[in-house]
């Protein structure tokens, strides 16, 4: 069976992803995996099962089940009243530039059956955090700085799975021996360190010792995307940021996040965001960079 990886992006102004799920309908999400660690709070109610890598869990109200990069998951949830949960996706660049080294990071958070005296506490201190987290993100649109409070929040939520859940590394298994999953990641990880250069399928495929054209085939089929779909994905996120938190120039902007010029940049950016990159900054109130242009 195969499984489509999932691009993540974070949200436009705090480094995080949170989606909030309260449907009374049925709902499947088939298997799928990404790099961003992923954790699923119940607010109220149940989700029916979680399936993580083989093992699978019903949780409910107040449990908080963390999915680790790459791993293979998928939700379903039966027919039912006054369900609510929050889904918070952390990318691991922002993990990862916060702490020393360059092994993978894997983490042991998951609150259900845990009997543990010491170990409930750090569950119900995350729980807090993420309480915090979910008011202020519902509340961002009646605070002007809540970029700032989220983006504070986020740093925390990261503190607190690294000083309490994290795993050594002689812990982690391998997450999946599919072949095309270790490449895939592989590949992902090359574009995500080196999209601010020059890029082509070409050369990406000389790396890996792929053909151009097995590479175009492999990408499409397991990411759904281009190749350079998924460049222009990685460099618009990155420069999104960039536009939105600082008065540098766009083309300063475009050609730091590996866009050959700035006309590259704003056609990328307006399939995405309908305007302009300096439509976007001028018009976005949530702007936080320099208020003299």
């Amino acid at each position: 069976m195969e499984y489509k990886y999932e691009m993540v992006q974070a949200d436009n102004h705090f480094p995080l992803k949170i989606i909030v799920h309260s449907s009374n309908e049925p709902v499947y999400i088939p298997g799928h995996w990404h790099d961003s660690i992923e954790i699923s709070y119940v607010l109220s109610g149940r989700i029916d099962n979680i399936y993580i890598d083989g093992a699978n869990y019903s949780s409910k109200e107040g449990d908080i089940v963390l999915i680790n990069s790459n791993a293979i998951h998928s939700f379903s949830v039966a027919k039912g009243k006054g369900r609510e949960a929050i889904t918070v996706l952390i990318p691991c660049g922002f993990i990862k530039e916060n702490v020393n080294g360059s092994n993978p990071i894997s983490f042991d958070c998951i609150s259900i059956f845990e009997t543990n005296e010491q170990r409930l506490q750090q569950f119900a201190e995350l729980r807090d955090l993420l309480n915090t987290l979910f008011a202020a993100y519902l509340n961002q649109n009646n605070d002007p700085l809540a970029h700032i409070h989220l983006t504070s929040l986020s740093y925390k939520l990261v503190y607190l799975l690294l000083k309490h859940f994290k795993i050594d590394n002689e812990s982690i298994r391998a997450i999946n021996s599919n072949k095309y999953l270790e490449r895939l990641t592989l590949i992902t990880d090359y574009i995500k360190e080196n999209y601010d250069g020059s890029l082509s399928l070409d050369s990406i495929a000389q790396v890996f010792g792929l053909s151009p054209e097995y590479l175009s085939r492999f990408f499409v089929k397991h990411v759904g995307m281009t190749l350079f779909q998924y460049i222009n994905a990685i460099r618009l996120e990155g420069s999104f940021r960039v536009l939105m938190n600082t008065d540098h120039s766009i083309i300063q902007i475009a050609l730091e996040h590996g866009f050959p010029n700035e006309k590259s940049f704003a056609r990328v950016f307006k399939k995405v965001y309908q305007v302009t990159p300096h439509q976007y900054r001028k018009g976005n109130k949530g702007y936080s960079g320099a208020r003299s242009q």
